[in-house]
């Protein structure tokens, strides 16, 4: 089956924003490469002859995308631009892709990577993890290129970046659809379509609709399948996008052909055959020239069967001795068993061409004998020589993989120690039971250690309690906590502060300082429900950076939201004090301190955020519930939207009843 890889709604957002082309133009290539060459400004020569890189592989020019950008490159290394030679080597890595040629591709991404992480450019990094993902998707390699979409879906997220993180989504959704999980492809496509609608992106909706359609198609669904093949052709049409064209064309070939419409499915075929010999796309030429046989298979014609066979043989010859990617994976004994079951198929159409016309094609058995014995020939000398190798290859991955698991188990211990440390300065349940009244605290770190809290002291005459988000989470959550919590600490005990907008105002006075020590400008810190509770008089006040306070109230049964000061613990460009807050309740009152992971996160059929109104129904839902019983809903609810979908936040709500 076939499908688009995605690369045009992926890879060309850097395009867009740069230097937004003119979809459907004249091949622009040779003038903005002339344009870059003439300007004097370097930053902009060299964004200019980028540019042109760009727009070489967009246009299908791929030797000439190469050719610029092998010159361009080293004007970037001459003049030290790390950042635009990282640029230039994503777009040639691109280009080689589109060749065929994954090892140079590889050798490009790989390059970019090590400068995009070393300047920090978080977006470019993104774009450089999804095409070494495409990679590895194209060579069946599933779950590395799972890892690399993930690790690219989580920094676009972070980024907030809709356009890329749709993208995201799309990759990850074609890995699934080659492991044949249909559904969860469906799933994930969906998704990235919503988004692309809300963005207008006509190039990433032509990707989103192509991919369905090959969905519907492994699944029988063949109405839907032509629905969507036929939306995704009229789009790149409009934009001109002629690898596009032929891969839609392509599919919509072999779809018609499955339908018995063969007169139509020669016709895309054709089409499409056309177009991607004029791009010089192997890949999807491959393709055409194997369906065109099964097509005339079906309809009789074992010569022109066997004429298109012969030309898939060659391509496939063509990609096999080039030195890429295949000639490094494990994946040599499939190619070998591909090779085959081809070999006895040739020998198949043989037969029937003999039973055919013996008389008159008496001539091209005779050829076709020969060549098949060539072929084998030469196949079974190539594979012998990629055993060997195979096997000395295999030595040495195994040893990289044993020094891995060890580092990875190395981390891990780390990690775990990393989190008895956490829990130890958490409040024990006993201290909880102790000072608070009937209570629960719904934890849920997003990994092993967290960037949430929850924080409890009891002084003579108070008890102050809190809610807290670090920014981060993981490991930099889980330090940035732990510098938070000391500062908490500090400012009741060593200052002995009592009143709530005293105690944040102290707390992050004490958090600049100790982030500032390095003279670098460092702008985390923290959101936090803070309340004290005053024993003499049994009195609450609160105060909130960024984070509010829900009270449930007995008598309403409704729930009343006390807003928080929109600046967080940490620097913030107008720093203000914190407002504290007088809470008036009444016996059976329930207060919520919460953070905003709960709310945040995506789920539920339409993978849609669960929202703060959404939390605060089920608050009023379970009331009637007590409240030590209330987190064993709160959490079911929480996963059961969850499902399958990644947790993107750490989440932490503690509920009080007034006694």
């Amino acid at each position: 089956m076939y499908y688009c890889d995605v690369k045009n709604s992926l890879l060309t957002i850097a395009l867009m924003i740069l230097f937004v082309p003119a979809w459907g133009q004249t091949n622009p290539i040779d003038s903005v490469y002339k344009l870059g060459k003439a300007e004097k400004n370097i930053k902009k020569k060299l964004l200019l002859l980028n540019e042109s890189i760009a727009h070489g592989w967009y246009y299908g020019d791929y030797d000439k995308a190469i050719r610029y950008g092998t010159e361009s490159l080293k004007l970037a290394h001459k003049y030290k631009n790390d950042s635009i030679a990282s640029l230039m080597d994503n777009n040639m890595g691109i280009a080689y892709d589109y060749k065929g040629d994954y090892s140079q591709a590889l050798t490009h991404f790989f390059r970019a990577l090590r400068v995009a992480e070393k300047i920090k450019d978080r977006n470019n990094e993104a774009y450089i993890l999804s095409n070494i993902g495409l990679i590895y998707n194209n060579q069946e390699q599933y779950e590395k290129a799972l890892q690399y979409h993930k690790k690219s879906l989580k920094i676009r997220r972070e980024l907030h970046f809709k356009r890329g993180t749709s993208a995201s989504i799309n990759n990850i959704a074609i890995v699934f659809m080659n492991q044949k999980k249909y559904e969860k492809a469906i799933q994930y496509y969906h998704q990235s379509v919503a988004i692309d609608l809300e963005l207008k992106d006509s190039l990433g909706l032509a990707d989103d609709y192509n991919n369905l359609g090959v969905c519907y198609q492994h699944k029988k669904e063949f109405e839907k399948s032509a629905f969507y093949q036929l939306k995704s052709l009229k789009i790149r049409e409009k934009l001109g996008q002629d690898l596009g064209v032929a891969t839609s064309k392509l599919n919509l070939g072999v779809l018609a052909v499955k339908r018995g419409k063969l007169a139509e499915g020669e016709k895309y075929l054709n089409e499409s055959r056309i177009l991607a010999k004029k791009l010089g796309a192997k890949e999807t030429l491959k393709s055409v020239y194997q369906s065109l046989s099964e097509l005339a298979e079906r309809k009789g014609d074992f010569k022109r069967a066997y004429e298109n066979l012969y030309l898939y043989n060659d391509i496939e010859k063509e990609l096999a001795d080039e030195n890429n990617i295949r000639k490094q994976t494990q994946e040599e004994m499939n190619y070998q068993f591909d090779k085959e079951r081809e070999i006895q198929r040739l020998n198949q159409l043989k037969t029937a061409l003999e039973n055919k016309k013996k008389q008159e094609q008496a001539l091209i058995i005779n050829w076709a004998i020969a060549i098949v014995g060539i072929l084998i020939l030469g196949f079974s000398f190539i594979l012998y020589r990629r055993w060997n190798e195979v096997k000395k290859q295999k030595v040495i991955i195994e040893e990289k993989n044993r020094q891995v698991e060890e580092k990875n188990h190395e981390i891990l211990d780390s990690i775990n120690y990393a989190k008895r440390i956490q829990t130890a300065i958490l409040p024990s349940a006993q201290l909880r039971a102790k000072v608070l009244p009937d209570h629960f605290v719904l934890y849920e770190p997003k990994d092993i250690v967290a960037g949430d809290f929850y924080w409890l002291e009891e002084t003579k005459d108070s008890i102050i309690f809190a809610v807290a988000d670090c920014t981060g989470h993981g490991v930099p959550g889980a330090m940035m906590s732990v510098v938070c919590h000391n500062a908490l600490n500090r400012s009741v005990k060593e200052f002995g502060l009592r009143n709530p907008g005293e105690i944040l105002d102290k707390t992050r006075e004490i958090i600049v300082d100790e982030l500032s020590k390095n003279q670098q400008d460092v702008s985390d810190g923290m959101d936090i429900s803070l309340c004290t509770w005053n024993k003499s008089n049994n009195e609450i006040s609160w105060a909130g950076a960024n984070n509010p306070l829900w009270i449930w109230k007995k008598e309403s049964k409704a729930i009343v939201e006390i807003k928080p000061n929109k600046q967080p613990i940490g620097k913030h460009f107008d720093m203000q004090p914190f407002t504290s807050h007088l809470v008036e309740l009444e016996k059976g009152d329930r207060i919520y301190l919460i953070t905003d992971g709960y709310a945040d996160q995506f789920g539920g059929p339409e993978s849609k955020k669960f929202k703060t109104k959404n939390l605060k129904n089920l608050l009023i839902q379970i009331s009637n519930k007590k409240i030590q019983q209330q987190i064993d809903i709160l959490k079911s609810t929480f996963f059961k939207w969850k499902g399958d979908l990644e947790q993107i936040d750490d989440v932490c709500i503690m509920g009080i009843e007034i006694e």
